[in-house]
């Protein structure tokens, strides 16, 4: 138990850490004036998608929303179908409020847990320039989808990978009742923000998303 709390301090501290990175680092050029379709370079740049030039610039995400001095971006690739957890639990520290902007917090509770959970273990092992990817909550992919053809268009311009027109697997559990929130967690097909839910032991469209705070 001791060496599992040290793992998870180390694993607390690495998140924080890397969310204040990321944002020391924007271009504060365009604070203020952040909007959804804007570009994430690789060296923490924020850029428009009229700006962006494929010769000079490394992208690895697209802004799909942003809430007074924060933002939220979309990684630039598909990581494949993973399932939740390899078994049908429920986790602490999950918020299954579906309007919740949570993906970071529903993320470290996950990997606080006991439980294994194959989408975020392919999320964490993902290799990335910049780094605190997380399992987005249904919140924000209900963001992505709302501005899906403004993001779909920047990621054609920095050769993202396309949207899956399958469902995409959020952190967040399903709230109706205890049983649904052991048994389920919540999906959204993007091109129609049809919200839905899956057993949490099958596998789904995964897709990093990452939140940073500007300052």
């Amino acid at each position: 138990m001791k060496t599992k709390s040290m793992i998870w301090l180390v694993v607390v501290m690495l998140l924080t850490f890397q969310l204040s990175s990321c944002s020391e680092h924007l271009d504060y050029e365009w604070h203020g004036n952040i909007t959804p379709g804007c570009i994430l370079l690789s060296n923490n740049q924020i850029i428009s998608e009229k700006s962006f030039d494929a010769t000079k610039m490394d992208a690895v995400g697209v802004v799909i929303g942003t809430r007074q001095d924060t933002m939220w971006i979309v990684n630039t690739k598909e990581l494949g179908q993973f399932s939740y957890l390899d078994t049908l639990s429920t986790v602490s520290g999950v918020s299954p409020n579906e309007m919740l902007l949570c993906g970071l917090e529903n993320t470290a509770a996950i990997l606080k847990s006991e439980r294994k959970s194959p989408a975020v273990n392919a999320i964490m092992a993902y290799p990335s320039s910049v780094t605190g990817w997380a399992l987005p909550s249904i919140g924000e992919l209900k963001m992505l989808s709302a501005n899906l053809e403004t993001i779909r268009k920047s990621m054609q311009t920095i050769k993202g990978d396309v949207f899956s027109t399958s469902p995409y697997l959020s952190s967040t559990p399903d709230g109706s009742s205890s049983q649904t929130e052991e048994l389920y967690a919540k999906c959204i097909t993007l091109q129609s923000g049809y919200v839905s839910s899956i057993l949490k032991t099958d596998a789904a469209q995964i897709r990093p998303v990452l939140r940073i705070k500007v300052r």
